[in-house]
């Protein structure tokens, strides 16, 4: 035997001594050679297992020779005798790597010695095919057949989902999302059959669970095809709070979908039998409580609450590759991706799920027994989109006229939806108050790790308590369980979530709509999270819509901080206020808002963006901040960040670039110099360039919807670039890139994906690995990027093609 196949016959036998540890129960290491130095006709055993009531005695070995498998028989038979003198029954093994012949069998056969291949010895103590079939049977996550809202779903009805490939780690390397090649479903299960991690992240409704369960149907159906491959263990993580082994987990698990005995999902998940898919690692609250004084609380809190994942990956057996889901910007960064899953030593890929394409969705429809087009202010999402049609609101989303925007495109439908279940012959309450008990239960979401559940029957009644002043009858506590945007949460009986991220903003919006005109009286929310985007959009549409301007707005924000003592947490709600302020004052076109000295302490914000507008008379102390984008001449502002943590500053490079008199004792965790306009004008690049970037970069990648053309030329210094801005939005607008009414500009939703890639694709058609790209050289590579995208996508215009606006016409 050549030193190459010496070790790897010893491999083999450290592997076999590490599955009859999980079978027969040992701790790891139990289980070690044994030997016999006085006894010439056993001299050493490859294994041996001493249990209370039976000893198992184990040769194993890569040979498929006779004579090896002779041998091997005779030091079994001569163990037996040695180890059965005090009478306890004995079990010999023979396991080989491969299948033996007949012949060997036999001979092992009438020593009363079990000759089987190691794969065989793993599926002797766990039933594959009984695990699968009572597993396709339980719940996916969210997936849920549209038309019957029922767990069981046509396999024929699947329609895969844009996927991209964001990061190839090598163990020891660490993990930096700087990938963007679109792939298929087909990547994802190699990878977890090369025996590396796969990641899946999203955003909230956006396919995870149904993409899991088609991961599950393809291993499950290679493990039918050929018994050797593993079996696909499939977890929803929603399923187990507070559980921090895997072992418990499994045991949880077997319970949850029918399996006995379920002691043998451990035993198969440690024995390599088993590959793992977890769905979820955002729905695995952390058992801990909020502490708004600290400001590490939550990334703290996320580790603590995947203690049972980290336990699953650092045991994964040899050459078994594991899957995992969750929602994108559940962490804030890579690093915290690596440190939370304890992925460092793991080699991993992690893909990122996208919304339908337009033909995709057209064969979601169809598959569905729809024919519409969808406008293009609806997400593309498979669980918003299934609730559409199972509720039978695809003609109330189609005759609704998107082209005001989101906030105005939602604030119809959420009327609509309102005014259709109050017309319901059982119903009792009138549109209105449905309507406001949809956006209070939306609040106090604000206050869930999950953000979008659970919806308990208590947080119902509740909400209509508050809204109402009244307690909740039979009839009125049915209605709230059928409640328009609010989904069976799995596994929780009479708990609900709702069915999409943008339809809970535009409710949240609604929300704090309502607080601020009634002058936050009825405020008992405590968020733990900044108020998004796209509430902030809503609010600010439905305040304008009410005579609200900036001014008053800024009014409202020092009446509500003159009366601290009376409002509860009220320095959030001066943070949200803010943020609504710049929002209205960006519909306005205002370029500079003065808060008259106001300060606010502790309140979490989302993206502060300096270049849309300038700051003054406004503190922020101690407050948790998740960007914020400088301008080139913000030393000049009256705004002062004191002592708070800032997940990212753009357009500075370091510590060193701070504006001193602005940043006072900050605590900044990331740094991006290339993220600004100003920085863009910086490139050594065409002017029409550099005003492609900026108006993709203000319309697809800024917080908020629609700009006006103003605030398009903001922050722009260099007149060349100016003079083409108007330009490029003619030339987007003729290629369907965005729409404009009046003088909004508006981005066209299904391009999103396209500008992404545009705006980042260098990355991905360098040839190198994104290490060694200098991150000088990226906005360049960016840039070029850009043109390419727009000279193989955007085709010329005809001579005769006139804009669809004066203003651009004469540009």
């Amino acid at each position: 035997m050549s030193k190459t196949d010496h070790q790897h016959n010893m491999d083999f036998e450290a592997e076999v001594r590490v599955v009859a540890e999980a079978i027969w129960g040992l701790s790891p290491g139990e289980c070690q050679p044994s030997h016999y130095p006085n006894n010439p006709h056993i001299q050493e055993l490859d294994g041996i297992v001493r249990l209370r009531d039976v000893v198992h005695l184990i040769m194993a070995t890569t040979s498929t020779r006779l004579e090896k498998a002779k041998d091997d028989v005779k030091k079994l038979n001569a163990a037996e005798l040695h180890e059965g003198k005090d009478g306890v029954a004995i079990s010999k093994w023979f396991i080989t790597e491969k299948q033996l012949d007949a012949q060997h069998i036999e001979y092992a056969r009438k020593s009363k010695v079990i000759a089987i291949t190691l794969n065989q010895l793993r599926r002797r103590f766990f039933d594959g095919s009984k695990y699968i079939k009572l597993r396709k049977n339980s719940s996916f996550g969210s997936a849920r057949d549209p038309n019957t809202d029922s767990i069981t779903i046509d396999d024929r009805k699947y329609v895969q989902l844009p996927i991209t490939l964001i990061a190839d780690k090598l163990p020891s390397k660490p993990l930096s999302f700087c990938l963007q090649k679109s792939v298929l479903i087909d990547s994802i299960i190699k990878c977890i059959i090369q025996g590396k991690i796969a990641i899946l992240i999203a955003p909230f409704g956006s396919g995870k669970s149904i993409t899991t369960r088609q991961i599950f149907l393809r291993l499950a159906e290679q493990h039918r095809v050929d018994g050797n491959e593993p079996v696909p263990f499939t977890l929803n993580l929603r399923e187990h709070w507070g559980q921090v082994h895997a072992d418990e987990i499994l045991d949880r698990h077997g319970r949850s979908i029918g399996y006995s005995p379920k002691e043998d999902l451990t035993i198969a998940w440690r024995s390599g039998v088993a590959t793992l898919i977890l769905d979820g690692f955002d729905e695995v609250a952390s058992q801990t409580i909020m502490r708004r004084d600290d400001i590490t609380f939550m990334r703290a809190a996320r580790r603590d609450a995947l203690s049972g994942v980290r336990d699953f990956l650092s045991k994964i057996p040899a050459g078994i590759g594991a899957f995992i889901c969750g929602r994108d910007h559940y962490f804030d960064d890579e690093k915290e991706v690596a440190d939370a899953l304890a992925i460092g030593s793991k080699n991993v890929q992690v893909f990122r799920l996208g919304e339908f394409s337009e033909d995709g969705v057209r064969e979601f429809l169809e598959k569905n027994g729809v024919s519409k087009n969808l406008p293009d202010w609806l997400p593309r999402k498979p669980l918003l989109l299934g609730y559409l049609i199972q509720k039978e609101l695809i003609d109330e989303i189609v005759a609704i006229d998107g082209r005001n925007g989101f906030a105005h495109a939602w604030d119809t439908f959420l009327a609509k939806i309102t005014e259709r279940e109050a017309d319901l012959e059982s119903s009792t309450m009138a549109s209105l108050t449905l309507r406001a008990v949809m956006e209070r239960i939306a609040f106090m979401m604000r206050e869930r790790p999950t953000k979008d559940g659970p919806v308990t029957g208590t947080d119902l009644s509740n909400a209509f308590n508050l809204e109402t002043g009244q307690s909740a009858s039979e009839g009125v506590l049915a209605q709230l369980q059928r409640l328009p945007g609010l989904t069976q949460r799995d596994k929780e009986p009479g708990s609900r979530s709702f069915v999409d991220e943008d339809m809970l903003s535009a409710l949240q919006g609604g929300a704090f709509y309502r607080l601020i005109v009634d002058n936050f009286k009825s405020n008992n929310t405590l968020p733990i999270a900044e108020i998004s985007p796209r509430a902030i959009e809503m609010a600010a549409y439905l305040l304008q819509k009410s005579g609200y301007t900036t001014s008053t707005l800024v009014a409202v924000v020092l009446g509500l901080a003159r009366q601290k003592s009376r409002i509860s947490n009220v320095d959030q709600i001066l943070a949200d206020l803010v943020m609504v302020v710049l929002a209205v004052a960006n519909n306005e076109g205002i370029g500079s808002v003065n808060f008259d000295d106001l300060i606010v302490d502790s309140g979490i914000f989302g993206k502060i963006n300096l270049e849309e507008i300038a700051l003054h008379g406004l503190t922020l102390q101690e407050c948790i901040i998740v960007e914020v984008l400088t301008a080139s001449n913000v030393s000049g502002y009256g705004i002062r960040f004191n002592e708070c943590l800032i997940q990212k500053i753009g357009g500075v490079g370091g510590e060193l670039g701070l504006p001193k008199n602005i940043f006072l004792k900050c605590t900044v965790e990331h740094y991006d110099e290339m993220s600004t306009t100003n920085a863009v004008l910086q490139l050594n690049l065409a002017p029409q360039l550099k005003a492609l970037i900026t108006v993709l970069r203000k319309l697809f990648k800024q917080a908020g919807g629609g700009r006006q053309m103003n605030a398009l030329h903001r922050g722009i210094t260099q007149r060349q670039v100016l003079d083409y801005i108007d330009k490029i939005v003619g030339i987007l607008e003729s290629e369907g890139v965005v729409f404009v009414t009046g003088n909004v500009v508006h981005p066209v939703r299904k391009n999103i994906g396209r500008i992404d890639n545009i705006l980042i694709a260098p990355l991905l058609s360098c040839l190198v690995s994104c290490d060694h790209i200098p991150r000088r050289s990226m906005p360049l590579l960016r840039a070029k990027a850009v043109l390419d995208e727009l000279i193989a996508g955007f085709p010329k215009r005809s001579p005769t093609h006139r804009s669809s606006t004066p203003e651009r016409q004469r540009a």
